[in-house]
């Protein structure tokens, strides 16, 4: 994005380190895990509907796939950063099973604290 010259000024000034500092310091203090997709993960260049990967330009606002599914670039992109985060968080999580023992009944919300 720094190649860019109409926006090298802007993204330098703006501190991407240090948000990213921040947010997983407040991260730790919550207790909530944060992951962090790879720079080049084609997030808006990929059909959220099929997942093909198109060939597009930063000009082009609209992500139109050959499967008929038409959305706004950075909808799709948000959609697909997302799935990538679900998937990659349910990769980290154990397999948490519920317990069937007499008088005691399994509560999603204990399983994932414990």
């Amino acid at each position: 994005m720094i190649k860019n010259h109409c926006l090298a000024r802007a993204i330098s000034d703006a501190g991407f380190g240090e948000l990213r500092r921040h947010i997983e310091y407040k991260a730790v203090w919550r207790g909530v895990t944060v992951i962090f997709a790879n720079r080049f993960y084609p997030s808006s260049k990929t059909c959220h509907a099929c997942g093909k990967i198109h060939d597009m330009s930063l000009d082009q606002r609209t992500m139109a796939c050959d499967c008929g599914h038409v959305m706004d670039r950075d909808l799709n992109a948000a959609k697909n950063l997302d799935r990538y985060g679900l998937d990659r968080l349910d990769a980290l999580r154990p397999d948490v099973k519920r317990t069937h023992e007499s008088g005691k009944t399994g509560s999603p919300a204990l399983a994932l604290t414990a």
